[in-house]
């Protein structure tokens, strides 16, 4: 990926590097990005996800994901996670902030998930998902220390099945940091 195409945690976070996956797709880079940006169909692989509605106002063409449109998840037993776009850059990846309207649903702040998407080489692509976030409250964070990686692998599992590969595992990152340019 060339330098102008790479995400830069540090403009829009602050908070350390927590949890990372790398998973091999059996699909074009093309392929995985629309499978894993396209709110239509995100609901049919991300466990606990009822429905996602979107709101574009000023992002892009006004109708199309793009920095600023806003991803509405309505969760099982959550409630509404809100996902700012602030890095789209098709078919490259996608970055965005995380929020809940219940702030004791998600024990994190200054959440932001980024979804990196390159070429294997071999016709099929790689996925790199990370989650930069700093802890918030000890009520639900030893709960979310199991169920957070639970919920993203099983999310990586579904699109396996779905796309084909090897797929991969979230990990919680033992050492923490975030670096200035993800790759």
């Amino acid at each position: 990926m060339s330098d102008q195409n790479q995400f830069r945690i540090a403009k829009y976070c602050q908070a350390p590097l927590r949890m990372e996956a790398r998973a091999g797709f059996s699909v074009s880079p093309e392929q995985l990005f629309s499978t894993v940006s396209n709110p239509a169909t995100v609901a049919n692989w991300v466990p606990l996800m009822k429905g996602v509605s979107m709101e574009h106002g000023n992002a892009g063409n006004g109708i199309e994901c793009g920095i600023g449109s806003i991803r509405h998840c309505d969760m099982r037993g959550m409630g509404e996670l809100k996902e700012t776009i602030v890095w789209w850059n098709p078919p490259h990846g996608y970055a965005f902030k995380v929020a809940t309207k219940i702030r004791m649903m998600l024990p994190t702040e200054d959440h932001v998930s980024v979804m990196l998407v390159e070429s294997d080489g071999n016709g099929g692509s790689v996925l790199t998902w990370q989650h930069h976030f700093n802890w918030r409250g000890p009520l639900l964070r030893h709960m979310a220390v199991v169920m957070l990686p639970m919920m993203m692998n099983a999310a990586l599992n579904n699109l396996r099945r779905e796309l084909g590969g090897v797929g991969g595992r979230m990990r919680f990152v033992r050492k923490y940091g975030a670096s200035d340019s993800l790759k």
